[in-house]
């Protein structure tokens, strides 16, 4: 049923708090297993849910009250030293935070659903009891009930105080029976459920993520700071204004027009600079905000698997463009799931290999240049190459004479291929084929890279290489008959001038002899189709781009220079054109095409 809420800013203020409580409550549970004697953690943890239960209160929404007012009830408890944490205890909690998340998500979405809460509530009525601490807790069905008719109570006001008051102290906890009580139900936001719809599991991707993608806070400074460069910016363009007006009434001989302009030029180049970065550093986010649900995505999967796996986190802070944020959930999730699958062994295992009973997982991040460096590392048995091409050849994905050919690094890269798995039997955690041929897909729509490293019996690495935005970049400008395109300055390894005479055949592929490299070299004359203007010039430019360790020269007429471009979209008729990034305008209003390195990198050997 449609939410009924006469106060649009008080729903959505709720909407924003709960959100952020919520995305930090995973974690902090996580975190709490590990150091149950926290209580500043503790305390954090039971004052979220107070105020999740304090704000739905207000607002009507019944259901969500009643799952959190036992959920805190259950942590008051724990507070008071009279249950003690274990994995079974955290199971029941991060399973009602679960069910509160579902209900959050049904009020966002403006539609209440019918919602089974008795399951989860059952759960932890037990741990209400005088059972002692530390001992077997029964969990028993509660009783039928019959649920009254719905009470149609007055509609919220808007309060001239914040609606969630934190008490000085917590109230005292409940002694609740087993049996839920029958309370009149409201229709303020919540309806009773009439059927059994089961909670779905927790968010592991970014479609179930609470966050809100429309909008980003910003850090008031910030702010200052583009408001002072817009103020520079206005600046500029009075005095462009006023040159302007000079020169249409023939007074520009007055004044060293030329001298006027040039000053000019480098002004407005400087301040749309420093606001181009000024607006970027707005639509930056910590990288954080993905790597926080991964604490509760490992935990679960090695209860499920029966691994004991430690999750180290580095460089949380670096930041990166928000749209770069929300699309990287989804190959992280696959490749941690890979590690802790494929990757991690049990602890029995790894005691018969000479290894600690429990395995660490690294996930870190940091800055290089214009680019973030994504890691994420095992301890486990690492990539049995040998087993990888069996499979690859059994599947048809390769022939034996292909395989035979292959170097290890080939080798790593057949994991990625569609349909590709190791699993004999097909489980709900992988032995599909799809995965990491998601990955290599969504990495690559970010023109971003994925290399592995690995060594049998040691552990492996699995590092992404991602642009900072995706709306700038640093390009090379390049001439191919008159034609000018962008090369994407971070795939650029070097560019040199050459004496075709140098080429060579091999097959019907053109290469030349690089230092101690064989370089595969491509005409974007041929590529797109670009009509010779001039006579074959003996000499050429060739610049060489790279993905992983692969390497590829571009043959070009000439250099023209580097420069940085604002990314525009081809349209969706011109969409996923072999080779083509996109687009930008030139100064002189031109439109260049921008270069997909690693698409022509990784259909180089089709061509």
């Amino acid at each position: 049923m449609p939410i009924d809420c006469e106060d649009q800013e008080l729903l959505e203020g709720f909407l924003a708090e709960t959100t952020e409580l919520l995305e930090k409550l995973d974690d902090d549970l996580v975190a709490l297993e590990k150091s149950s004697d926290d209580a500043d953690l503790l305390n954090r943890i039971f004052r979220s849910i107070h105020t999740v239960k304090g704000a739905s209160s207000f607002l009507g929404f019944d259901l969500l009250v009643k799952v959190t007012h036992k959920t805190e009830d259950v942590l008051n408890r724990l507070r008071k030293g009279e249950l003690s944490v274990t994995p079974e205890f955290m199971d029941i909690i991060l399973e009602a935070t679960d069910l509160v998340k579902v209900l959050v998500n049904d009020i966002k979405a403006g539609e209440i659903q019918e919602r089974e809460i008795d399951g989860t509530i059952a759960k932890l009525l037990p741990l209400l009891s005088d059972t002692p601490p530390g001992q077997p807790l029964p969990v028993e069905p509660p009783p039928a009930v019959s649920q009254p008719t719905p009470a149609s109570p007055p509609k919220p006001q808007k309060p001239t105080v914040s609606p969630v008051p934190e008490p000085a102290t917590p109230p005292p906890a409940r002694q609740d029976p087993p049996a839920p009580a029958a309370v009149p139900q409201k229709t303020g936001g919540e309806i009773v459920a009439k059927k059994a719809v089961p909670p779905p599991k927790p968010a592991e991707g970014k479609g179930d993520d609470l966050s809100d993608n429309t909008t980003v806070r910003v850090d008031v400074k910030r702010l200052d700071d583009l408001m002072n460069q817009v103020g520079e910016l206005v600046l500029e363009r009075n005095r462009m204004i006023q040159i302007n007006q000079d020169l249409q009434q023939g007074e520009a001989e007055k004044v060293d027009f030329n001298e006027e302009f040039g000053k000019l030029t480098k002004r407005m180049s400087f301040v749309t600079s420093e606001l181009q970065m000024q607006v970027l550093k707005m639509r930056m986010l910590p990288v954080d905000k993905v790597f926080k649900k991964f604490p509760r995505i490992v935990r679960s999967m090695a209860r499920d698997l029966g691994k004991e796996v430690e999750l180290k986190i580095f460089g949380e802070e670096t930041e990166l463009d928000r749209s770069v944020v929300d699309e990287i959930g989804d190959p992280l999730i696959h490749l941690i799931r890979n590690a802790m699958d494929h990757g991690l062994e049990t602890p029995d295992a790894r005691l018969a290999a000479g290894k600690p009973r429990g395995g660490t997982l690294v996930l870190s991040a940091v800055h290089e240049g214009n680019q973030i460096i994504i890691s994420i590392k095992d301890d486990g048995n690492g990539i049995d190459t040998e087993r990888v091409g069996r499979k690859a050849v059994e599947k048809g994905l390769v022939s034996e004479e292909q395989l035979a050919a292959m170097s290890q690094r080939e080798l790593f890269d057949l994991i990625f291929l569609p349909g590709f798995s190791t699993k004999d039997k097909a489980s709900d955690l992988s032995g599909r084929g799809v995965g990491m041929d998601v990955v290599k897909t969504n990495i690559k729509k970010l023109n971003g890279l994925i290399e592995i490293k690995s060594e049998k019996g040691r552990g492996s690495e699995f590092i992404l290489r991602l642009p900072l935005t995706l709306a700038i970049i640093q390009s090379l400008l390049v001439d191919v008959e008159g034609e000018v395109y962008s090369i994407p300055l971070s795939s650029v390894l070097e560019s040199l001038r050459v004496d075709q005479r140098q080429f060579h055949l091999i097959g019907n592929r053109e290469i030349l002899k690089l230092r101690d490299m064989v370089l595969p070299l491509v005409r974007l004359e041929s590529i797109f189709g670009v009509t010779r203007q001039n006579e074959k010039n003996d000499f050429c430019y060739v610049v060489v781009v790279g993905t992983a360790e692969k390497r590829m020269g571009l043959v070009v007429s000439r250099l023209v220079g580097q420069q940085e471009v604002a990314i525009k979209s081809l349209g969706k008729y011109l969409a996923n054109i072999p080779g083509i990034a996109g687009s930008t305008i030139l100064g002189d209003g031109r439109v260049a095409l921008i270069i997909d390195p690693v698409g022509l990198v990784d259909g180089g050997d089709s061509r």
